[in-house]
């Protein structure tokens, strides 16, 4: 998927970071529904399984600190981005998902 990401927006920064912003999405996602429906396998399957392999830290450092420049401004736009994401994903995955009854 990630590859995927890179390959359409044709830069791997870019890339990265909207993989970055869609795993960081999904795991609020996967995270409210866990606290929800309690599935211990299923949310070690896409918390830290689907979405840690989507969202690696490998490759935002190794864009960081990489040859072309800008790393630290694409290190803050990268975890500001999360984190817009993150209080955006949660309180929506709360009103959506329902508490299981």
């Amino acid at each position: 998927m990630r590859l995927g990401l890179s390959d359409f927006l044709d830069q791997s920064r870019n890339g990265t970071l909207a993989a970055n912003a869609l795993g960081v999405a999904l795991a609020s996602f996967f995270m409210v529904a866990m606290e929800r429906h309690g599935n211990e396998n299923l949310r070690h399957f896409l918390l830290p399984g689907f979405c840690g392999g989507l969202t690696t830290f490998s490759a935002l450092a190794f864009q960081t600190v990489g040859p072309d420049g800008g790393g630290a401004r694409y290190l803050f736009e990268s975890l500001g981005l999360s984190a817009v994401v993150v209080a955006i994903c949660i309180p929506l995955a709360r009103r959506v998902i329902k508490v299981k009854t």
